[in-house]
């Protein structure tokens, strides 16, 4: 059963390759030399590998002590800053590291309970729960992150180098995001560790409680975390605007200053990172062709761009 599960994720990694304009072969070979050495070395058994992402699949694992765990497998490298920061957090807002192979790109954490957006469907509810968390998870010391470079520059970049082939449709969106990510670029500060993409897919049940999982795990602003948590209520605004023109960003402003609230951030800075964020998926999405997904990022930013006219 374990070789079966192994050969299954290996075809799955197979599978996400082919489906990407991105050149995921080296990551799909070290995925598939290190997978069934790694589970060796540390006596795991494969039960499952789990469906969705973008990236290499992860598996659902039970240790030589029974306990259960979530291997993570990736190029070496691309895994050590979410390590650290977990580690340093300790489970106090982010799930616990079991074992970590910096040279081999692979790590353990604890098996947690269902995502969020499972259990609190709407953008209020995921609100209400995201904020505290994110409270807790700045609190891991600056040193743990990866070193301040400026995330608006990097979603710059990506609105110029994949704007022209993935987002011609989105010209007043495209426009908007990039006069959004020039002004942040000239204005964003070192402030926290930020997790990098808290949605409600990256904070999972723990107890009677939840805890964040995939932080990237960089220097940056709080405004930026903020900003991602309302990016992905495309649905919620797409129903809210139907029912009702107006009505969609009128919910998205709502919980925009509520979050910002909660936190002590400036709202208006919090929409923009938001707005960025939101085209900006558009076009990774493209790239990587999940263009159903893609899509609902796409029409979204295109309708409050109109708004805002």
């Amino acid at each position: 059963m374990s070789a079966d599960v192994i050969q299954a994720a290996i075809a799955e990694a197979r599978r996400r390759t082919a489906a990407s304009d991105r050149d995921l072969q080296p990551a799909v070979a070290h995925f598939a030399r290190q997978l069934q050495p790694v589970c060796r070395a540390w006596r795991l058994v494969p039960d499952h590998w789990f469906d969705g992402g973008a990236g290499m699949p992860t598996l659902a694992v039970t240790g030589p002590d029974g306990i259960p765990g979530v291997l993570k497998l990736a190029k070496p490298g691309e895994l050590d800053a979410a390590a650290r920061v977990m580690s340093a957090a300790d489970g106090r807002g982010y799930a616990r590291v079991l074992a970590w192979d910096a040279d081999r790109g692979a790590m353990l954490i604890e098996r947690l309970g269902p995502m969020l957006w499972t259990q609190a469907p709407t953008l209020a509810e995921q609100v209400t729960v995201v904020a505290p968390l994110l409270q807790a998870a700045w609190r891991v010391p600056r040193e743990a992150g990866s070193p301040f470079i400026g995330k608006a520059a990097g979603l710059l970049a990506i609105l110029t180098d994949f704007g022209p082939r993935y987002g011609s449709d989105l010209g007043a969106a495209m426009a908007r995001a990039t006069a959004y990510a020039r002004e942040l670029a000239d204005t964003e500060r070192p402030e926290v560790v930020c997790h990098g993409d808290p949605h409600a897919g990256n904070v999972l049940r723990r107890g009677d409680g939840w805890t964040l999982i995939d932080p990237d795990g960089f220097v940056g602003e709080r405004a930026y975390d903020l900003g991602v948590v309302l990016r992905d209520a495309c649905r919620e605004i797409a129903a809210a605007q139907e029912s009702q023109p107006g009505s969609g960003e009128a919910l998205l402003r709502e919980e925009c200053r509520r979050l910002a609230g909660w936190c002590d951030v400036d709202a208006e800075r919090v929409w923009r990172w938001a707005f960025v964020e939101r085209v900006t998926t558009a076009l990774y999405l493209r790239w990587h062709g999940y263009l159903d997904q893609a899509e609902s990022f796409a029409a979204t930013a295109t309708l409050l761009a109109r708004a805002a006219e």
